[in-house]
């Protein structure tokens, strides 16, 4: 039986220090920062009393059940309806995805970091690869990848590894994060006619240009994923670095869903109390 088990990276905002992260089952995550902790800075941006969010945006030109589809349309879905705006389709953020997921099919490699000279070179950083596509002027990047060994079979796995994401905090942090573009890749090692070891990439550039600037909630707003009537989410956290729960083996024990909390850049979120309820017994959990 084939096994697929993914290995998730953390994402650079800008270029910032990369950790690896290893998990099974798309449970696992980390990203939205650096390695040994969150490093990463916070969007600059002047804080206007109004929301600027992207509601509507063109319809994307991923083929019809292709996994970029599957993983666009989920990603879109949950920012949308948890108020964290929409992201439109970039064709050079594709290209930057799609160059970085080779890459690390033909190197063999699951890394943020490109080295000159290896097959499939595009640029070293995140920041690198995208202007080589043309793609300039960004005022922040995001950089987020699945790596699936052992299974060059990338049915299901857009969805699948987009779900894994949104249920580990740093990755979950880029991936609603105030970007307003985004490239998508899902490759397989078939694609290439590899004869390295099987494998499926996920691989994600999301990016804002300075001449836009981010997406922005309501100055007063604070949003949260998951949010009211949200389905689907991963229900485990196996394994994630940097641990969000230092000295804790979430291999063995592992944490539920995520709940991510966010307020509008410039703004401080001060929590004085939480709670949670079962609603399906009324008790507290």
């Amino acid at each position: 039986m084939k096994t697929k088990k993914p290995t998730h990276l953390i994402n650079f905002l800008s270029v910032v220090a990369l950790a690896l992260l290893t998990s099974c089952g798309g449970g696992g995550g980390g990203g939205g920062g650096g390695g040994g902790g969150d490093s990463s800075q916070p969007i600059a941006a002047t804080v206007p009393s109004n929301a600027n969010l992207q509601q509507t945006v063109i319809a994307s030109t991923y083929s019809p059940g292709s996994e970029e589809l599957a993983a666009f349309n989920l990603l879109n879905f949950e920012r949308n309806r948890c108020g964290f705006g929409l992201l439109r389709q970039n064709a050079q953020l594709d290209a930057a995805a799609k160059s970085h997921g080779d890459y690390q099919i033909l190197n063999d490699v699951v890394s943020h970091v490109e080295e000159t000279g290896k097959p499939g070179f595009t640029g070293v950083t995140p920041s690198d690869r995208i202007v080589a596509k043309n793609y300039l002027g960004a005022g922040g990047v995001t950089d987020e990848i699945v790596g699936y060994k052992g299974t060059a079979d990338k049915t299901g796995l857009g969805a699948s590894s987009i779900r894994g994401l949104l249920n580990a905090p740093y990755h979950l942090r880029g991936l609603v994060g105030g970007y307003r573009e985004i490239g998508v890749s899902v490759r397989s090692s078939t694609d290439l006619a590899s004869s390295g070891t099987p494998s499926v990439y996920l691989q994600i550039n999301a990016a804002y240009k300075n001449s836009e600037g981010p997406q922005l909630t309501g100055g007063n707003d604070v949003n949260t994923y998951p949010c009211e009537g949200t389905t689907g989410v991963n229900y485990q956290l196996r394994n994630e670095t940097p641990n969000p729960v230092p000295n804790r083996d979430l291999s063995v024990n592992p944490l539920g869903s995520v709940v991510y909390m966010a307020a509008r850049v410039g703004n401080t979120l001060v929590l004085t109390n939480t709670s949670m309820i079962d609603l399906s017994t009324g008790q507290a959990v």
